[in-house]
């Protein structure tokens, strides 16, 4: 059966993508994109997953629940997880610096999430099916 691939293009299509991704980089119009929220956002939001990963409790909600409470995806909740059962030392000491995360601080932390999405600092929001489904007509 004959190649489905380019003759100029039969390497493995990973190293070809690896190799366009290199490129774009080096292109002079390359630009980072774009981080999804506040950096404050983000590091309380770690601290909230390490708060829910060693809570021992039997009322402890499910890595879903607790990933939409805090308006994440549990993709995320659970890369967070991986992070931490590998080296946890770091999060203990924020844990011993910090103390626990608090409410107030995380709702302080997604209004500057929100003022930074105003001023085009940061990426918009996912468009869900629906989104795309209401603009089509």
């Amino acid at each position: 059966m004959a190649s489905l691939y380019r003759p100029e293009s039969r390497s493995d299509p990973y190293d070809a993508s690896v190799r366009n991704l290199t490129k774009a980089r080096a292109s002079s119009r390359y630009r980072p994109p774009l981080p999804w929220r506040s950096t404050e956002e983000s590091e309380l939001i770690r601290r909230f997953v390490f708060l829910w990963l060693t809570c021992r409790d039997k009322s402890r909600p499910s890595g879903r629940n607790w990933a939409r409470q805090l308006g994440v995806s549990h993709t995320w909740l659970q890369k967070l997880v991986r992070e931490f059962r590998e080296d946890e030392s770091g999060m203990w000491e924020l844990q011993r610096s910090e103390g626990d995360p608090r409410l107030a601080d995380l709702i302080r932390a997604k209004g500057y999430t929100r003022e930074m999405m105003e001023r085009g600092l940061l990426r918009g929001p996912l468009r869900r099916a629906k989104d795309r489904a209401d603009r089509l007509g």
